[in-house]
């Protein structure tokens, strides 16, 4: 069913489960907690409030926006992306080269976009597409000194470029802050982010601690998590006074199983894990040691934001920003597909710097129309079938997450794509596909120190150039696979 504005059943449960923010001053702050929030959190927010009144649009702005937008009717929703739309299109025709070749090619001019529903009109953009004409993909009147570029972490086995301008920036960060407000997180609270690090290559710099203690979050560096150390993690997280955890899903996942064997207590009230596919049994230990709700969230590096969960759905879905993305079901040429299952098509409407309009991302699922319980408006993510990045062990035997494979190819050029292959602990085997510039004698010692760093100073790092990586029969790239852990999964014959 349909959420519509007039509906008496849907303003009831939208009385019920939302949390409307409230004004100090001008500064953005929620009800909960508000009068209790330190002084760098309050410093924090106002400097937002600041800095949003001299924009033109800022962060907060947008956030007060999409606080106010999720409720819309489906119509005025629908309003609003045609409206970006055909500003995009648009923009891509007059400004960027590589579109106006494609468009020209599909004979498609900006006049027959109208809104989402001509989406089909318009040509497929690759990865190869967008890492081999990342310069004619750049908008002509937007220079790099007003973008941020972007590198992503490659969960796919590509990493990729893109540039950012102010606008697209602005809209995925509003997205992603609410979606952790559904789970109770606000600019300037006190979190826990685990993610990367520096790989062992470099040390944090001093500005950057400064940022992350202005802006409440502790950085804890995912890979370098193990047993030896968890009780380190632990003191500095309780030190922080952080009640909410986001981070790697695999990350957080070996994080709950080391506090439950230590026997300490450290709870949250939310944790939101990200960039790998969350099973039922994670979701399960990550809850149960932590006393959290658990809200994955989805987004790729290209794009960001893409989907959030919804705090009180009965079964987990991904409510889609639909404010800022469109995201489509690749299907039979001809139709646009915006409900169903298959892989995912993704269009970035803020981004004008470097648009991506029907992205192929690489990752699938199965969409649905609005119609949640919540009573938002937001179209449905039912099921992710993104990217699986299994754990590797070290040479002492402890895991850490697979995500470490996406960013140590950061650091590394013309790779097209790569796989790691672990066949017992502290031993890998790193399978590469090359690019045309690709300098092994460059790249082999980095990666080397890197998960030597990581894996244990004995672990065996090898190296395997192959001119293709086989996929899943679903289609999906597998950057880690742990041929070890799946052996030791088997089920064992009985002795004889």
């Amino acid at each position: 069913m349909l959420v519509t504005e007039d509906s008496d059943r849907v303003r009831r449960r939208r009385a019920r489960h939302r949390v409307k923010p409230l004004v100090l001053g001008t500064a953005f702050v929620r009800h909960k907690h508000s009068v209790l929030l330190e002084p760098r959190g309050r410093f924090y927010r106002y400097h937002w409030e600041i800095r949003s009144h001299l924009s033109s649009f800022g962060l907060l702005n947008a956030i007060r926006l999409l606080e106010e937008s999720q409720w819309w009717p489906p119509a005025r929703l629908n309003a609003l992306r045609d409206s970006k739309l055909r500003r995009l299109v648009a923009h891509a025709y007059a400004q960027i080269p590589y579109y106006r070749h494609m468009m020209d090619e599909s004979g498609v001019r900006p006049s027959d976009i109208q809104g989402v529903a001509d989406l089909h009109r318009l040509p497929i953009l690759a990865k190869d597409t967008l890492r081999n004409h990342y310069d004619e993909l750049r908008a002509r009147d937007i220079p790099d000194r007003k973008t941020e570029l972007g590198v992503t972490g490659g969960t796919t086995g590509n990493p990729m470029r893109v540039r950012r301008d102010k606008a697209g920036t602005v809209w995925q960060r509003a997205s992603y802050w609410r979606g952790y407000s559904w789970g109770g997180l606000h600019p300037g609270d006190a979190w826990v982010q685990v993610f990367g690090g520096a790989l062992g290559l470099a040390q944090p710099t001093l500005l950057n601690k400064l940022k992350n203690w202005f802006a409440g979050k502790l950085f804890l560096p995912a890979f370098e998590l193990g047993a030896h150390n968890v009780d380190a993690y632990i003191e500095a997280i309780r030190r922080s006074g952080a009640r909410f955890l986001v981070g790697y899903t695999s990350a957080c996942h070996l994080f709950a199983q080391h506090v439950e064997r230590t026997g300490q207590d450290l709870k949250f009230e939310a944790v939101f894990p990200t960039a790998e596919l969350l099973h039922e049994q994670w979701a399960e230990t990550i809850g149960r040691v932590f006393g959290a709700k658990v809200l994955p969230y989805y987004g790729c590096g290209e794009v960001q934001s893409l989907g959030y969960s919804c705090p009180v759905a009965p079964r987990p879905l991904y409510h889609t920003c639909d404010e800022h993305v469109i995201i489509e079901i690749e299907g039979e040429p001809g139709q646009t597909h915006l409900a169903g299952e298959g892989p995912f098509l993704v269009t970035d409407l803020d981004n004008l710097a470097m648009p991506l309009i029907r992205y192929r991302n690489g990752d699938a699922g199965v969409l649905a129309e609005p119609g949640c319980d919540c009573g938002r408006s937001l179209r449905r993510i039912q099921r992710l079938d993104g990217r699986v990045n299994d754990v590797l062990i070290t040479t002492r035997g402890d895991a850490i997450s697979g995500a470490i494979g996406a960013h140590s190819f950061r650091l590394v050029q013309q790779v097209d794509q790569f796989q790691i292959v672990q066949r017992r602990p502290g031993q890998i085997t790193i399978k590469v596909v090359a690019g045309a510039e690709y300098d092994p004698r460059v790249a082999e010692p980095t990666l080397d120190r890197i998960f030597r760093n990581h894996l244990g100073a004995d672990a065996v790092v090898e190296f395997e150039y192959v001119t293709s990586i086989p996929r899943t029969v679903a289609g999906k790239a597998r950057v880690v696979v742990n041929q070890y852990l799946e052996e030791q999964a088997k089920p064992q014959p009985p002795n004889s």
